[in-house]
């Protein structure tokens, strides 16, 4: 086990809509480094048995929960328990980076 990471040192794992670090990865906690591209979006989506926490670093977006929208920007925290709908949009020029942090919860 790893008790200090270079998080830069990591290679970015690319998705559909982001590039993704992953720093931790264990069967219970899940950390990782999220780049949501320019004009791009995290489609809606739920976790059934997880919290997630997100921690805004730079750029600037909104996230949908269930009926409502939130701005997102440097220095804000989301808190997302399970079972709620949510999904990121990137609408500037730059990428929208954050923490991203998975409890999962043992059945």
């Amino acid at each position: 086990m790893d008790f200090v990471i270079d998080v830069e040192a990591l290679e970015a794992v690319a998705k559909e809509h982001s590039d993704n670090k992953h720093i931790v990865r264990r069967d219970n906690l899940k950390m990782g480094l999220i780049s949501v591209r320019p004009h791009d979006a995290l489609p809606v989506h739920t976790h059934e048995d997880e919290d997630q926490l997100y921690y805004i670093l730079e750029g600037a977006g909104t996230i949908r929960m269930n009926d409502e929208e939130f701005d997102l920007r440097p220095g804000k925290a989301v808190t997302i328990p399970p079972g709620v709908a949510h999904g990121v949009r990137n609408e500037s020029d730059l990428p929208l980076r954050y923490l991203d942090i998975f409890i999962q919860w043992k059945k």
